[in-house]
Parts: structure tokens; C-alpha cells; sequence
């Protein structure tokens, strides 16, 4: 029997009391960020356990199964820590996927209780969702007087510890099951790889992780901002809360970081309290790294790569991309993600649709030559919940070790760094059979100084596939009249034919706006733009 993942909080409560865990900010007149609510560890130790308590009241038991229907604040945090004090699993479904997949993802997750806010239980109630499990609903704010208790639930390594649904921005969203060893690999890897250490003051702008934070001794700022639909954050009360909390750290995609340093370039804001900054969910352009660089002068960057059945796989930081990988990556060799962190081991296998049964020497590919990059560690993830015939084809089992086929394709250089290339299923094979990749098209044409992003897509005529680019251009740049579609994609091919990949590509589209995934903000749904286009 191993020690319950909630301990760490209990020596927090012990060893720095009066210290923050918790900030939740709120906007005032729909300005100002002013703090809401302040939890120190002793004071979130004790609601824990009074969570615990009223669950256990509820009949929650070990092994149940419980949906957590709540938005980033402090009943999620508490909500969270509760459950798995007690053994119970959480079940986190990302609300900005969409209302009727995340009633259809709710559906199918079989609760057994489901936690939510008052007006969300009343909803339940009425059976307007079909949702089945007992509702418990937590107040807000919580009653001071509620009974606690101190239970502490021994666990197995091999217990389940929570589970987590993907996003789905380029598949079918699944649940991914979390062990006890799993979980705690993740958090060892995440404090020994980037120094995590106490007393630090985290504004995360992405709900999964927000959960690290107070068992590393770190103080948790969550910021009053609409989580499912982060294009939309307020961005002077972001930067207030990140300024006026002295924030050292913060967690985001980089399109949000990009929005907040283009505010900060606009008014001549620094942020130099921040000390580190983790950028997370899609590829980070030069560009959007040096903007970055300038408005928080004292932090250090990193980009670590990995997914929800595994984090983190690799890590590279700003001052490595920019100083040496930049002119690289800006020529089309594919994104650079670091080097596989301590424990973790990461192979290049060929390509393949169906079910892989073995890695050796037939699939295994050498340095330089692209394929699908497959995992195993410690912190690797090993099934998803209620679906074998994925876990199946997403894993494959040799030598006694479980490795997770990521869907992304890159490839190992001299330097045992690796270069990420795209996703496999939004590579485009041309009716020639000349394979093009996202990360190693798309660079290319962000030299054009009207270009914000280019997205490589599969454009389909008379059934052959070839492939072209959806164009979104810089703000009061588009082309709004037939000549200046056509001049704009004349300087386009033309870019094109400096470069042999790019040279066979003469079809361009131009969009307003990308459809990208609700997590990141910036995941661009590429089959989208090429179902669109053809």
C-alpha cells in the first residue's frame, strides 16, 4: 500500500500554515481583478476533509465513480482533493468541447454521484440532461461550521486515481485513466524536470493543471475568466492578476500568451515578477516566443511536450529555440520539442493505421526519417476507460513495457533532440505519394508579413487529394476584393517556389477566422478546412 496523493497537503497544513494555496480572483464592474476568496494550506486542509466528510455522508465510497460538474474555482480544487483523499474517482470532462458533447461524454463516463453547483443539480434533477448518479451539490460559500474528517484512504499503486477526457480536437474524445503510479510519476517528473519548488505563486490558464499546484506547496491563482472559451479573457484584469499577485509562474497555450504579450507590446507592460512560463497544447512560433521574451524579461520559457495519457515527454526552452533551433525550425524542419526528460523513453515507428502489436527492428526507424512517436514510462498512462478497442490500437505491449502511440509524427536528429512534424491524421498524401507534413509546411509561409497562421489542408477534386493552404491573415490585412485575392495569392506562390516542398502547392484559401479547440485555443482543426475547401 502505497501513501494517498493528498499527504503533501497535510505537511503543507503543518509545515506553512498561514501560506496561500488558493487566490481566486473576481472582476469587479467587469474591470478590475480584486481577490474573491483566499485559502491558506491549513485552511484548505481543513475543508478537504470537510468535503470528505459530506461525501461520505452522501454515501460516496472508495472505487465510486464521481463527475465533477464544476468550473475552475475553490469547490473544484476542494471538490478534487476530496475525492481522492477518500479513494474515489474524479471524473473531468473539458466543458469547452461543446455542449452536446460534453452531455453525450457525461452520459457514457456512468457516474455513479455527480457534484455540482446548486442550479446545475436542480437541471439534473429535472432529467433535462438524462444524466445518470446521485447529485451531491457543494455550496458556495461554504458553511464553516461543516463537519470534518481527517480520513486519510490508503491506496494501491495499481488503484484508479482519476480520469481525465482528452479533448478530441483531432479524434474522438476518450477517457484516459489515471493509477495511483502514474499520477504520482507525473508529479515527480514535473518537480525534478522544472525546479517546482514551494512558496510560488502559479496563475494557470488551464484548468487540468491546476491541481498540481497545491501539492507542490505552491500557491494556486485562478483567475476570473470563461474557461471554456479562453479567446474571450479579459486581458487587463489577466495581466492585473498575473501584476498585482506578484505571479512567478503561469501555465497557457501560446496563442493566449501571444494575445497577452501583444497587450503588454501595445502599452509597454513588463511582467517582471514571473519567473517561469509553460507554454502547452500547440506548437509555439518564433515569433510569439520572442514577444513573449520581451514582456516578461526575467522568465524562463519552456515548451514540454506530451499529451493526456502522458506528461511530460520532452522539454526544450525559449532560449534554446531561439539562440540555435529558430532558423531551423522557420525553414521547415518541423517543430523542435527537446530532448525525452529522465525516465522516459521515446522511439520512431513507422506509420500505421491499425493495430501494432510489437516494436523491433522492421518499424523502428532510424535518425532523420519521420514516423509516429511512441512512448512508455512510468508516468505513460495504460488504457482508456470503457473503450478496448482504443486502448487497443493506441498501445502497444512489448517486452513488458507499455508504450502509447501518440498520433503525432516527428523524427530523432544527430543530437538526440526531437522534431515534431504534425499530426498523422492531418498529414496530406498527394496523388504523386510525396507526403507533406503541418510543422514542416506551414513556416514557411508565416514569412509572408501578412500572414498570422497558415494551415496546411487536404483539399480533395475529382476524388485525388492535393494539397493546399488556408491562410489567415494579419489584422486589417484581408483580402476583401477579387484583386486582392488574387495579388495576395500570387506572392504566396511565389514564396511557394523558394522551397522544393513547398514549390508543387498552388491552391490557397483565406479565412477570418481558424476553428480551433476550446482547451487551447489553438489547435487548428485542419480536416475542418479541408472538408470546407473541397
Amino acid at each position: 500500500m502505497g501513501d494517498n496523493l493528498t499527504k503533501s497537503i497535510k505537511q503543507y497544513a503543518a509545515t506553512i500554515p498561514t501560506v496561500d494555496a488558493i487566490v481566486e480572483m473576481k472582476r469587479i464592474r467587469g474591470k478590475r481583478a480584486v481577490i474573491r476568496r483566499c485559502l491558506s494550506y491549513e485552511e484548505l486542509d481543513l475543508r478537504i476533509d470537510q468535503y470528505v466528510a459530506k461525501f461520505l455522508q452522501k454515501g460516496v465510497r472508495k472505487g465510486a465513480r464521481v463527475l465533477m460538474l464544476l468550473s475552475p474555482s475553490v469547490e473544484m480544487v476542494c471538490t478534487f482533493f476530496a475525492l481522492i483523499r477518500m479513494g474515489a474517482i474524479p471524473i473531468l470532462i473539458d466543458s469547452g468541447m461543446g455542449f452536446r458533447a460534453f452531455i453525450r461524454l457525461a452520459n457514457f463516463s456512468k457516474p455513479d454521484f455527480i457534484v455540482c453547483l446548486r442550479w446545475v443539480g436542480w437541471l439534473i434533477s429535472c432529467n433535462i440532461f438524462n444524466i445518470q448518479g446521485k447529485v451531491i451539490v457543494v455550496q458556495r460559500p461554504f458553511a464553516k461550521n461543516q463537519m470534518a474528517s481527517n480520513i486519510l484512504q490508503n491506496t494501491d499503486p495499481e488503484d484508479r486515481v482519476a480520469i481525465f477526457f482528452t479533448s478530441g480536437s483531432t479524434g474522438m474524445a476518450k477517457g484516459v485513466v489515471y493509477k495511483y503510479r502514474n499520477f504520482a510519476a507525473q508529479l515527480n517528473k514535473l518537480r525534478l524536470t522544472y525546479k517546482l519548488l514551494p512558496y510560488a505563486r502559479d496563475v494557470t490558464l488551464l484548468p487540468v493543471f491546476m491541481f498540481f499546484n497545491p501539492m507542490f506547496g505552491r500557491t494556486l491563482i485562478i483567475p476570473d475568466m470563461d474557461f471554456s472559451h479562453p479567446s474571450k479573457l479579459h486581458l487587463p484584469s489577466i495581466i492585473e492578476t498575473i501584476v498585482n499577485n506578484c505571479a512567478t509562474s503561469s501555465f497557457a497555450s501560446p496563442m493566449l500568451w501571444d494575445k497577452i504579450s501583444e497587450y503588454c507590446s501595445k502599452y509597454e507592460i513588463k511582467i517582471r515578477s514571473l519567473e517561469q512560463i509553460f507554454l502547452a497544447g500547440v506548437s509555439a512560433t518564433t515569433h510569439v516566443l520572442e514577444k513573449i521574451r520581451n514582456v516578461a524579461p526575467n522568465a524562463k520559457i519552456f515548451t514540454p511536450y506530451g499529451a493526456t495519457e502522458c506528461l511530460p515527454v520532452c522539454s526544450v526552452s525559449a532560449d534554446e529555440i531561439l539562440d540555435e533551433i529558430q532558423p531551423l525550425q522557420e525553414n521547415g524542419a518541423g517543430t523542435c520539442i527537446g530532448i525525452p526528460i529522465d525516465g522516459i523513453e521515446v522511439k520512431i515507428i513507422q506509420p500505421e493505421d491499425g493495430i501494432v502489436s510489437t516494436i523491433d527492428d522492421k518499424n523502428s526507424l532510424s535518425l532523420g526519417y519521420i514516423g509516429e512517436i511512441v512512448v512508455t514510462g512510468d508516468n505513460v498512462t495504460e488504457l482508456y476507460d470503457q473503450l478496448p478497442e482504443q486502448t487497443i490500437l493506441s498501445k502497444i505491449y512489448h517486452e513488458g513495457k507499455v508504450w502509447h502511440r501518440t498520433g503525432d509524427l516527428g523524427f530523432f536528429d544527430q543530437k538526440g533532440r526531437i522534431w515534431f512534424c504534425g499530426r498523422k491524421i492531418e498529414r496530406v498524401v498527394a496523388r504523386n505519394g510525396e507526403t507533406y507534413y503541418p510543422d514542416c509546411i506551414e513556416p514557411l509561409f508565416h514569412k509572408h508579413p501578412s500572414v498570422e497562421r497558415a494551415a496546411l489542408i487536404p483539399l480533395i477534386r475529382r476524388g485525388t487529394v492535393l494539397p493546399a493552404i488556408a491562410i489567415l491573415p494579419k489584422k486589417g490585412q484581408y483580402p476583401f476584393f477579387f484583386w486582392q485575392k488574387w495579388l495576395f495569392r500570387r506572392e504566396l506562390k511565389n514564396l511557394a517556389q523558394k522551397f522544393p516542398k513547398t514549390a508543387p502547392i498552388t491552391h490557397f484559401f483565406f479565412c477570418r477566422k481558424f476553428p480551433v479547440d476550446p482547451r487551447h485555443n489553438a489547435k487548428i482543426h485542419r480536416l475542418k478546412l479541408g472538408k470546407k475547401f473541397s
